[in-house]
């Protein structure tokens, strides 16, 4: 699929998601090396029981309010069903890792290897893209029913859309989080950061080389406020099971994002619980972030919202 592209060069690709009852959109550029700026950007409401067609006039209209200059876009998905496991395969020869990944999503998804949409993330260091024979794969497989893929892929479609990359909410995490805060991510140390939206927390541990340990929890109700010990309990796992099964490396700051209760309490319990440095992040933020005159707010409208972060972390593919 063709490509449309900015003046620069790069790919002109907008990030969407659609969960939660909202349709969130970003489009990103990078401005020099460090700094990425906001262009297009804007969020709309859906109800709980909406239609698929009722889904689609709220992107229509959001792209026409955003007055979004690209229908080319990196998608969000989210469901219930999805498999999002860490993977460790000593000695296994690559050749070999597509048959064992695809066994592996087979057994947790119960389905016909025809019916799976999978791919996966190999963690290995930056300057050393390739898998020698005898090495130690590890890192992240992600699979889904292919139906649940062609839903969302023929939403945007029939939107008007050009869908040419998929992702997840931990990846897109990461990469945000990675591409304004790289820098605290070493050898020495791993920082777990945990995006809250309304009814789920993406919890991504990034160490060493910008590795990648993620998990996905879903709550029930969409007050984290009443959730808080759930919440604990969950990174807590994730934590330990990082410690003991992935990596060595300690984990010497928590991040939150997204949908963070305003409540110092909430805050001061995790912070107490866990025992690590917490912080509240907001992305847009953050001192390497810009956002542009062309990005409009509105007194009962604010684009600067916990709202934008997933999106945020898939329109870096434009960037």
């Amino acid at each position: 699929m063709r490509v449309t592209k900015t003046k620069d060069g790069c790919e002109n690709i907008a990030g969407i998601n659609i969960a939660d009852g909202v349709v969130s959109v970003a489009r990103l550029v990078r401005r020099g090396r460090k700094k990425i700026a906001l262009t297009h950007a804007g969020w709309m409401d859906y109800a709980p029981d909406a239609t698929d067609e009722e889904i689609i006039q709220v992107i229509r209209k959001l792209w026409k309010q955003t007055r979004m200059p690209t229908k080319t876009v990196c998608c969000g998905l989210q469901s219930r069903s999805l498999c999002l496991k860490y993977f460790k395969y000593p000695d296994l020869a690559p050749r070999e890792l597509t048959s064992a990944l695809h066994l592996e999503a087979e057994e947790s998804l119960q389905l016909p290897p025809e019916e799976i949409a999978i791919d996966w993330h190999l963690n290995r260091p930056k300057n050393d893209p390739y898998t020698q024979l005898g090495e130690q794969l590890h890192g992240i497989l992600v699979a889904v029913s292919k139906k649940e893929v062609n839903r969302q892929l023929n939403l945007l479609k029939k939107a008007g859309l050009y869908p040419v990359i998929t992702d997840v909410g931990c990846t897109s995490l990461c990469n945000l989080y990675l591409a304004l805060r790289g820098e605290k991510v070493n050898t020495d140390n791993a920082v777990c950061v945990v995006n809250l939206s309304r009814y789920n927390a993406d919890i991504s541990i990034l160490y060493n080389d910008h590795y990648i340990y993620p998990r996905t929890i879903i709550s029930r109700s969409s007050e984290w406020s009443s959730k808080v010990q759930y919440l604990i309990e969950n990174v807590s796992d994730a934590l330990l099971y990082y410690h003991v099964k992935v990596d060595k490396t300690p984990v010497t700051q928590l991040v939150l994002t997204g949908f963070v209760p305003d409540d110092p309490e909430f805050i001061a319990q995790i912070h107490d619980t866990i025992g690590l440095p917490t912080e509240v992040w907001s992305p847009l933020k953050d001192e390497n972030f810009i956002v542009s005159p062309t990005v409009k707010s509105t007194d009962d409208h604010n684009v600067i919202s916990p709202l934008m972060t997933t999106s945020l972390g898939l329109g870096l593919r434009n960037a």
